[in-house]
């Protein structure tokens, strides 16, 4: 798994609630023009099944469609940068998230992280509308 997922909180705005995710990069990437797939279902297993972590277990949030609103909070990758790239049928386990090198290019197939990628984070957003 390249890329863990943590819950982090939770905000509203415009009749939708966003749910904030911490992203941390491990091993290689992706796929170039893909990305890292994301899982947005909470862990069963403590994250080792690529799903969301949660140690407040305040992920309560039911996901029964993939958002379509989302975006990227904050980076600190040493210069890196990221991208959500929705797969063309969108699940809630196949968006992607591209890594870009500082100079603007995408990182390679099965590249490895550099040490400020592996080092950093990344927070993300998803929006869901209000029940």
């Amino acid at each position: 798994m390249a890329v863990a997922l943590q819950f982090v909180g939770t905000t509203e705005q415009n009749n939708s609630k966003g749910l904030i995710f911490k992203a941390t990069f491990t091993g290689d990437y992706g796929t170039a023009g893909v990305g890292d797939l994301l899982n947005l279902t909470p862990s069963q297993n403590n994250g080792t099944d690529g799903g969301v972590t949660d140690p407040g277990f305040d992920y309560d949030e039911i996901l029964e469609q993939p958002p379509t609103i989302y975006g990227v909070l904050n980076e600190a990758l040493g210069g890196s940068y990221v991208n959500i790239l929705p797969n063309a049928a969108p699940t809630l386990k196949n968006f992607g998230l591209q890594m870009y090198e500082p100079g603007g290019a995408e990182k390679g197939t099965g590249v490895a992280y550099s040490a400020p990628e592996l080092a950093g984070s990344v927070l993300l957003v998803f929006y869901v509308p209000l029940q």
